[in-house]
């Protein structure tokens, strides 16, 4: 249930609140006075096209907010997860523009993607604007309205229908990618075993690159390293007389009597020792660098070998080690699965052949549930045109059907539905663009949201001035299914009849004013006298003398007696 709508700085409309409770709700109004605009914000939040010209005079943003109440009642389980709802919490969705044209949408608060936002609300709102008879001229609009009223018999042919076209689509992929030309899979192997061998028999190791690329740095600087260490173990070895240690082995010589009777003597003593013996250390270090880095004959020439193949292999397969493992393993599992070859590509064309076989089975399957709902569609529809006073019309709903193919696996339907009318008796049948005036494309279109509004599960219908083409008593009988999808659905009607808007459960007058500085326009509901004085005013094209006020009220009392009698 929509249980409020708050629009602010929204073109005209400085801010307005709608709560729009149960029942049929009816909003009128002169011409100009800013309908067009309120289905334009209510709109804003299917995702319609919101731009920077839509903000108030003035102000830095327009903001349009909903609030759902029961909404899980109407959400896919799916949905409900990606916006972790829980049964009873409220949702509110939000639009807003601002001056620099960009557009934010948020559900509870938070920002969510456009896309998010139409598919909640899609499930929540359905506009049907004073347009929308224009659809129903266009036949690639009549399989869906077909498809929405036969939902229930559809069902289960349907969803077979569909789960064996995916199985066709993935098998013929399976196909293409094993190629239908055994020369051009036997290259394609000899490629990937070239490939595998190559890479396979280099044996790469992780970081086996860094490592060797840090020898190539000592090997190209060896010899200056190997003069340097030998300076410096010539220098703190005890192998010759003149050496660091034997002069301060003679030190310590000195200063061993001094160290006898004199504290720092001794401690002086202590610390040359300490140091001969860790230039000892040290010397045996250097010897061991020495006898370690040790160039063997060629081996700097294998390094660079070595690094070269391992560059090669990464212009060709990738980057790092990573790269061209991952290489590899793709080539093998292509390589195997081409390998299977001809008995591969024989068993997954009769499989496919065998879909193809199910999936024609099942489309026609489709197409006679099809015909059953177009069956039960005419009815209900003749019988909503009778009462719409269209007794001597009849509207056919034709199918036709193609069967599946290979080549045409890509199209989601090989079904097309046409509505055809016939105006007036011994006419034949034609195509609605053909023959239906205004008029009449709107109570068509009345007829099947009347039937539609039985199975689908959309909580509020707006009607932007369905009534476009309609008087007198056909008319009153608008007004009258107006009210009898209200009793399922919350409705909003935008109109200029008097006789829809005297079956209001609440009625609402949109109304544009100015102080001379700016316009703003409001939303007032109207009590008794009000809604008898905006009848009176579009019953007399608003002159609303005394004549159309006394007709305005007979139109109040007998809606409220109707409506009493179909509560009984």
């Amino acid at each position: 249930m929509l249980a409020r709508i708050e629009i602010r700085d929204f073109a005209l409309i400085e801010q307005a609140v709608l709560e729009p409770q149960n029942g049929l709700l009816v909003i009128s109004g002169e011409t100009g006075a800013g309908k067009s605009i309120l289905i334009d914000a209510i709109g804003s939040l299917l995702g319609n096209k919101l731009t920077r010209e839509m903000i108030r005079y003035g102000q830095s943003k327009a903001t349009v907010e909903a609030l759902f109440i029961d909404a899980h009642k109407y959400l896919p389980q799916s949905l409900q997860a990606d916006l972790e709802m829980e049964p009873g919490d409220e949702l509110i969705l939000s639009r807003e523009v601002n001056q620099q044209g960009r557009s934010l949408c948020r559900i509870n608060g938070r920002m969510a993607s456009q896309s998010l936002l139409r598919q909640t609300a899609a499930c929540l709102i359905d506009i049907h604007g004073q347009n929308d008879h224009q659809t129903i001229f266009r036949p690639d609009t009549h399989l869906k309205l077909l498809d929405r009223f036969g939902k229930t018999y559809l069902e289960s042919a349907s969803t077979d229908y569909k789960q064996v076209r995916i199985t066709c689509i993935d098998l013929q992929k399976q196909l293409r990618a094993l190629g239908s030309d055994p020369a051009e899979r036997a290259r394609q192997l000899d490629l990937l075993e070239y490939q595998i061998e190559e890479i396979e028999t280099a044996s790469l190791k992780q970081g086996e690159e860094e490592k060797l690329l840090k020898k190539q740095r000592i090997l190209a600087s060896l010899e200056r390293i190997q003069d340097s260490l030998e300076g410096a173990y010539s220098l703190i070895s005890a192998e010759q007389d003149d050496c660091v240690p034997a002069l301060l082995a003679q030190a310590c010589e000195h200063l061993e009597f001094p160290a006898k009777h004199i504290e720092a003597a001794k401690s002086c003593y202590e610390d040359i020792s300490s140091i001969i013996d860790q230039l000892s250390v040290h010397a045996s270090d250097i010897r061991d660098m020495l006898d370690k880095y040790q160039a063997q004959p060629g081996e700097l020439e294998r390094i660079q070998e070595r690094l070269e193949k391992i560059s090669k292999l990464k212009r060709k397969y990738g980057n790092s080690h990573e790269e061209i493992m991952n290489y590899l393993s793709k080539a093998i599992a292509r390589r195997d699965q081409l390998s299977e070859g001809e008995a591969r590509f024989s068993s997954l064309r009769k499989k496919l052949d065998q879909e193809m076989v199910i999936l024609i089975s099942s489309s026609i399957t489709l197409f006679e549930a099809r015909k059953q709902a177009a069956a039960e569609l005419e009815k209900g529809i003749a019988n909503q045109l009778n009462d719409l006073g269209m007794k001597g019309v009849r509207l056919s709903v034709e199918i036709t059907h193609t069967d599946p193919s290979e080549e045409s696996l890509n199209k989601q339907e090989y079904d097309q539905a046409a509505f055809l009318i016939s105006a007036n008796p011994g006419e034949p049948m034609k195509p609605l663009a053909q023959i239906a005036s205004g008029g009449e494309a709107s109570r068509v279109l009345l007829a099947i949201k009347t039937i539609l509004a039985d199975v689908d599960d959309v909580p509020v219908l707006i009607f932007d001035e369905i009534d476009t083409g309609v008087s007198g008593y056909t008319a009153g009988m608008v007004a009258t299914k107006l009210k009898q999808i209200s009793k399922l659905r919350q409705v909003f009607c935008i109109t200029h009849m008097a006789q829809i808007a005297a079956y209001a459960d609440k009625h609402l007058l949109i109304e544009k004013s100015t102080d001379g500085q700016a316009t703003n326009t409001s939303l007032t509901e109207l009590d008794h006298n009000g809604r008898s004085s905006e009848l009176a005013r579009l019953l007399s094209g608003g002159i609303a003398d005394q004549k159309a006020r006394e007709l305005a009220e007979q139109l109040l009392q007998a809606a409220g007696n109707m409506d009493s009698n179909s509560l009984a």
